[in-house]
Parts: structure tokens; C-alpha cells; sequence
């Protein structure tokens, strides 16, 4: 239980983090949008803009991404496991859930090796190393990875506790 309690206050925390960079990277792509707009009509266009924008839609990709996991709001069939009894349910969410965890985690793993062939390229535009843009696969990856441990132990271990209690 304490064990579940931590993680569970660690992907919340994590969670909250996530949620604020999402909407400062959002109001980021906005904002320089929106300046490359004016310049275009009045100055000179923004040589960096287009690149800023895209790197700031993939780091929103992933770390919205772990979000949207901990929400439960990703797209997801749930025709089976709505017509079987409580326990085999929790077993199929739980199933769901590995199957996840395995994917994500095989995602981390090939994040890190990309960033070690390609990571130090620089970017056209803003001459920054593109492991700082490939890091975005492990990051949210691994954000997911936690909610989804968080995800399991709430499911059993917080559901088992309750139903003893009573």
C-alpha cells in the first residue's frame, strides 16, 4: 500500500508537471505563429519559426500523450471487457495495461539508441543538438511507463483493499 501510495503521488506530480508544459508549449507554438504571421507581412519572415513550431508539436505530442494515459482518455475498444464479470475485467484492463507498458518501454529503449546515432546533428534552423528533440520519445515514454505501473496498482491493489475493508 505505501508503495502504491508513492507512485500514485509520483505519476499525479508528474502528471501536473506534464499538464503545465503541454499548455506552455501550446501558448509557445501560438505566440511564435502568430509572430511569424506579422513579420511575414511587415518584416522580414522568421527563418526559425516553422522549426521552433515543430519541435514544440513533438515534445507536446509526447508529453500530452502521457496525459491523455493517465486520464484514460486514449481511444480504446471496450466491446469485451464491458460484457464480462468485475474480476476478468480487471484482469483484461490490467493486460491492456502490460501490453502498453511493454510498447512504451520498447519505445524508451529505441528513443535512447536514436538519440545516440542521430543526437548530434544540429538543427537547420536553430543550431540545436537534435537530441534535445529526439528526447522526447523517452521522456513522455517514459511518463506513460509510470502511470501505467500506477495504472495496474490502482486497479488491484487499491480495489483489493477496498473490497477487505468491507
Amino acid at each position: 500500500m505505501v508503495i502504491a501510495n508513492a507512485v500514485h503521488k509520483a505519476s499525479n506530480l508528474v502528471n501536473k508537471l506534464c499538464s503545465i508544459l503541454c499548455v506552455v508549449m501550446l501558448i509557445a507554438m501560438v505566440a511564435i505563429t502568430g509572430m511569424q504571421i506579422i513579420f511575414r507581412v511587415f518584416f522580414l519572415a522568421l527563418s526559425w519559426s516553422e522549426e521552433a513550431t515543430r519541435y514544440l508539436l513533438v515534445w507536446s505530442t509526447f508529453i500530452g500523450g502521457s496525459v491523455v494515459y493517465k486520464a484514460s482518455g486514449h481511444i480504446s475498444v471496450t466491446l469485451l471487457t464491458d460484457h464480462c464479470p468485475g474480476r476478468i475485467q480487471k484482469v483484461l484492463k490490467g493486460l491492456v495495461h502490460i501490453i502498453c507498458g511493454i510498447f512504451c518501454t520498447i519505445a524508451v529503449f529505441s528513443g535512447f539508441q536514436y538519440m545516440a546515432k542521430q543526437g548530434t546533428q544540429l538543427s537547420a534552423a536553430l543550431r540545436i543538438p537534435m537530441r534535445f528533440m529526439y528526447m522526447a520519445i523517452p521522456v513522455g515514454c517514459i511518463s506513460i511507463d509510470l502511470h501505467i505501473i500506477d495504472a495496474i496498482l490502482q486497479l488491484f491493489v487499491q480495489n483489493d483493499e477496498e473490497v477487505s475493508l468491507t
